[in-house]
């Protein structure tokens, strides 16, 4: 048998292994058991790698990463407080047309709505009448703190 032929060795039980298979098991069974925490250490080896050689970099490169910084808080501030809305919003503001206004003279506003003055203003839309509980328009009366529409107004001033 050749020089080489180490199976020979392995049948007749002397390959200078000591266990056999059951030493193979455990040494399998170890290597399962600490794998993770192999894992981890090459994981945390490779990281500190990576950071010793960003921190190398910023130090090579102040301004490129003030100026790196410095973009991010922009971009945050920019979303964060909604700037770009608020721009769109002033600048649609800025580009509307403003309302004129129009001076009338009082005996051509009493002539055209005579019962305006008399009118007392009501806050709410949301009010009901009195009597009918019709919801309220533009069209609503208020007497003694309470509120009527126009036809309960009418009725209620005949009957009395």
């Amino acid at each position: 048998m050749g020089d080489y032929d180490d199976y020979s060795d392995y049948r007749r039980g002397s390959s200078g292994n000591s266990g056999g298979i059951i030493g193979d098991i455990i040494g399998l069974l170890i290597l399962a058991a600490i794998w993770p925490y192999i894992l981890a250490g090459i994981a945390l080896y490779l990281l500190y790698l990576a950071a010793v050689a960003i921190l190398g970099w910023i130090v090579q490169n102040p301004f490129t990463v003030v100026g790196i910084l410095l973009g991010a808080i922009a971009f945050y501030v920019v979303f964060r407080y909604r700037l770009i809305p608020k721009a769109w919003k002033a600048l649609v503001k800025q580009l509307q047309s403003k309302p004129t206004e129009i001076d009338l003279p009082q005996p051509k506003i009493e002539e055209e709505m005579p019962n305006l003055v008399e009118r007392k203003f009501i806050p709410s839309t949301n009010l009901y009448c009195y009597w009918c509980t019709k919801k309220l328009g533009i069209k609503a009366w208020e007497k003694d703190g309470k509120y009527y529409c126009d036809g309960c107004l009418n009725k209620i001033k005949f009957t009395r």
